[in-house]
């Protein structure tokens, strides 16, 4: 009797434990089946709804395309879509064959850290007194006399420029502007670019506003800088002497700032003295309007190479 109770009391377990087993299992798979999105969720008191505000996508800013001092060509009609701005409008050439990615000419020179595409000889621009009429030669007799420029070791034309004390100008020198005919000494850059059409080595460039009004500013400085360099030679060491500033509307240089210099102390004064005494013309209406805040920044190098 005892024993029959017994098994009767296992087999009740035993039953109890598989039912129990089968609902666990039905509720699982009853969890599985039903997606979460059918239960109502309340939404938490005092919590304002979500806002998606779609705003539309501004198209990204063309790039400008950066100045070069260009060729002595000058084409009549700007190329479409020029890589470069400069004075005037030029077609890319080149003498050799393409030997790289850049849109540029191949051409064999010295590194340096301008780009030149020609080798010229520094010329102040003033003309001999021989070929002056009478009445100017007079008056350049009666005149004080000018420094004497001298011929300088091989260097790019400044084309890039930064910020200490000026050393005062001599009271017997006036300041100028850069005097009509004025070119900088320059010597070609070993380059390597894609052009493959056979010319003169040059670029695609446009005659910009803004182009045009670089070029001024580059002659404005080269010139006062040629100045100071002829009469300080002596004093300079061979390298390279990176400066950014700002022009105002009224052609003024400040916030002049040096980025770098591999030459001495010296260099970096005359390039700073340079750009500070140099006769900027103001910014014209048409490039002041395409500036931020009415200032044009520029970056410089002044570079004197050993022969």
């Amino acid at each position: 009797m005892e024993w029959t109770d017994s098994r009767r009391e296992t087999v009740v377990a035993a039953m109890a434990s598989v039912l129990l087993h089968l609902v666990l299992i039905l509720c699982v798979a009853l969890a599985l089946a039903v997606p979460a999105w059918q239960f109502p969720v309340s939404p938490p008191e005092n919590e304002a709804p979500i806002e998606v505000t779609i705003l539309p996508v501004e198209a990204p800013k063309p790039q400008a395309p950066s100045y070069i001092s260009t060729s002595e060509q000058n084409t009549p009609e700007a190329p479409r879509e020029a890589p470069f701005e400069s004075g005037k409008n030029t077609r890319a050439a080149s003498e050799t064959a393409p030997a790289g990615t850049a849109p540029l000419p191949s051409l064999d020179g010295r590194d340096a850290p301008s780009l030149e595409l020609e080798t010229k000889d520094y010329t102040d621009g003033r003309q001999s007194r021989a070929s002056a009429p009478p009445e100017q030669a007079a008056a350049e007799q009666s005149a004080p006399p000018e420094p004497q420029s001298t011929p300088l070791p091989e260097k790019p034309a400044p084309s890039q420029l930064a910020l200490r004390e000026a050393p005062p100008r001599p009271q017997t020198e006036e300041r100028k502007p850069a005097a009509p005919g004025y070119q900088p000494e320059t010597r070609i850059t070993r380059i390597r670019g894609n052009i493959s059409n056979r010319g003169k080595a040059s670029v695609d460039a446009a005659a910009t506003p803004l182009g045009r009004y670089k070029k001024m500013v580059s002659d404005a400085i080269g010139s006062r800088w040629y100045y100071y360099v002829n009469d300080q030679i002596g004093l300079l060491n061979i390298g390279t002497v990176e400066i950014r500033f700002t022009v105002s509307s009224d052609g003024k240089a400040g916030g002049i700032k040096v980025l770098g210099n591999t030459s001495n102390e010296s260099f970096a004064s005359v390039s700073v003295n340079s750009i500070i005494e140099a006769e900027i013309p103001p910014i014209p209406d048409e490039v002041a309007k395409l500036l931020d805040n009415g200032r044009l920044e520029i970056d410089y190098t002044f570079t004197i190479l050993s022969n």
